[in-house]
């Protein structure tokens, strides 16, 4: 009998634990119907977030608060969010980089057409664009810097509604808009605007800004990465699998994955929309080379406080290397 408990002490001693159960990871989105951020929808539609919770922007509460107190792990939005971050002191870096173009387009008002066709003759034009540290505002700020002009060399008017800002570029209150789609869509439709620099695909965000240029991204703190690595490389295999899918399938094909409740009533719409929008997440989930220091030049440009940031602190591509690595290996 002793004989018999002893083989089944040793039996239970050598079972295998029962595994633990997965860690649930929270994911912030910066306005998930938005449609720069069709990629986390599909990602979530698909299976390839796992165990990821995905959580839409919240008002009363700031982006970068929640994810400094610990209350959300991760966010998906402009990678331009670690550099302001770091220069204010809160270590944000991006773990993913989906976009790689702006992803919007800069319009020019009919009245304005024949003085603004080129970034070098932007000095002294009124651009509506975002507030001053916005992407709007970086794109404007990168458009003047590539025409060979200073950032003070143009106006920068605030956002208004749609309808206000066409009746400023009909009236000539202003010259050029920064408009996302598919807002630009909506001004040429009202035939006060023209596209003056369009910023959504690889070869034409080169051709006007000299580089490509990192929009959106997936970012956590330093100090979550260091701890939790993880969780960084979960997010990191979804969605560079959801990069490979949205390569991979026709624009009529992302959309079918697309639930009504995010793309609206009007799918014949959404999908000419998407269409414009694909061509923004034209990379495989790494940090392009030059680009984020491109960025960040723009950036410091505007705010001497973000020089000090070095640039190489503000993402990694060490998770979405392995993802990849992961993928071919499948």
């Amino acid at each position: 009998m002793r004989h018999i408990a002893a083989m089944f002490a040793l039996l239970c001693s050598a079972a295998p634990a029962t595994p633990p159960a997965q860690q649930r990871i929270v994911l912030l989105v910066d306005e998930i119907k938005a449609i720069r951020n069709f990629p986390v929808v599909l990602a979530e539609r698909l299976g390839y977030l796992e165990g990821v919770t995905v959580m839409n922007i919240r008002d009363d509460a700031p982006t970068a608060e929640m994810l400094m107190n610990g209350r959300v792990d991760a966010v998906m939005a402009y990678y331009h969010h670690t550099v302001v971050n770091r220069a204010a002191g809160r270590n944000f870096e991006a773990v993913v980089t989906l976009g790689v173009t702006p992803g919007t387009k800069v319009l020019v008002a009919n009245h304005a057409r024949d003085k603004y066709r080129t970034p070098k003759d932007l000095a002294g034009s009124r651009i509506i664009a975002g507030g001053a540290g916005s992407s709007k505002t970086t794109v404007a700020n990168a458009l003047l810097l590539a025409g060979g002009h200073a950032i003070s060399d143009y106006t920068r008017i605030a956002n208004e509604s749609k309808d206000k800002i066409a009746a400023m570029l009909r009236s000539g209150g202003a010259d050029l808009v920064v408009a996302p789609t598919p807002d630009g869509a909506y001004y040429e439709a009202q035939g006060v605007a023209t596209v003056f620099a369009d910023l959504t695909t690889a070869e034409t965000t080169r051709k006007f800004l000299g580089a490509l240029f990192p929009s959106s991204t997936i970012y956590m703190t330093s100090e979550r990465v260091k701890a939790h690595p993880e969780i960084a490389q979960r997010l990191a295999d979804g969605f560079v699998r959801t990069l490979r899918f949205i390569h991979s399938h026709s624009p009529e094909e992302i959309l079918a994955v697309i639930p009504p409740e995010i793309s609206g009533p009007d799918r014949v719409a959404y999908l000419r929309t998407l269409k414009e929008e694909i061509p923004m997440f034209a990379g495989d989930g790494r940090m392009p080379r030059g680009a984020a220091e491109q960025e960040r030049r723009v950036l410091a440009e505007l705010n001497p406080r973000y020089k000090q940031v070095r640039v190489e602190e503000t993402y990694t591509n060490t998770f979405v290397d392995a993802a990849l690595r992961g993928g071919d290996a499948r």
